[in-house]
């Protein structure tokens, strides 16, 4: 049996995306629950992303102050706000793989994200800032102007950007680069930016 504060490194187990129980509403409800009752108990992630505040509020508000009175639904608010940072798994937790709890936060969280997207509840422009690669490879061909349009301090774009795709003008976005790490290794002459 692991313990808690093991010094094992982490276990990430491969996610089995394929298997109809992925997205099954009933299936994953059950495990939310569970790892949020772990959550809950123990609060060593306060302090990283929304989503542990979030949850623990939604729990301490509830009626009985216990996660049986939270609503299922109501689960959505601290999904939204994880970052998938991984800071959870991969520094915080002591209940991760190989601990017997077995708890990977950032890949329920993906889990539920696949299931709304399963059953069409993810919005227009959700699914296309999720377009990672298309919208990598039609930024690259014109990352000054695309780093130009996406910095903070752009007064121009940002605000329009936070009305119509809801993303927030203080939050820093990646910048796109012409040379790509596979041109880089290749060898590419295509001068990165």
């Amino acid at each position: 049996m692991s313990r808690e504060g093991s010094l094992d490194a982490p276990t990430r187990h491969v996610i089995d995306w394929r298997n109809p129980d992925f997205t099954d509403p009933e299936k994953l409800d059950a495990e939310m629950r569970r790892v949020f009752d772990i959550c809950h108990g123990c609060r060593r992630c306060f302090n990283l992303c929304d989503s542990f505040p979030r949850l623990f509020d939604l729990i301490d508000d509830s009626e009985t102050g216990e996660l049986e009175s939270v609503k299922s639904e109501d689960f959505a608010s601290v999904v939204e706000a994880c970052t998938l940072c991984d800071m959870c798994f991969m520094t915080k937790c002591p209940y991760v793989p190989p601990h017997e709890f077995d708890l990977d936060f950032p890949h329920l969280m993906l889990r539920y994200r696949a299931m709304e997207a399963k059953q069409g509840k993810t919005n227009f422009i959700a699914r296309q800032l999720a377009e990672m690669d298309r919208n990598g490879t039609m930024a690259r061909v014109a990352s000054p102007v695309a780093n130009w349009a996406t910095a903070k301090s752009n007064g121009l774009t940002r605000p329009v950007m936070s009305k119509l795709a809801d993303i927030d003008r203080d939050a820093e976005l990646p910048k796109f680069h012409t040379k790509t790490f596979v041109a880089a290794d290749r060898g590419d002459p295509i001068k990165a930016n």
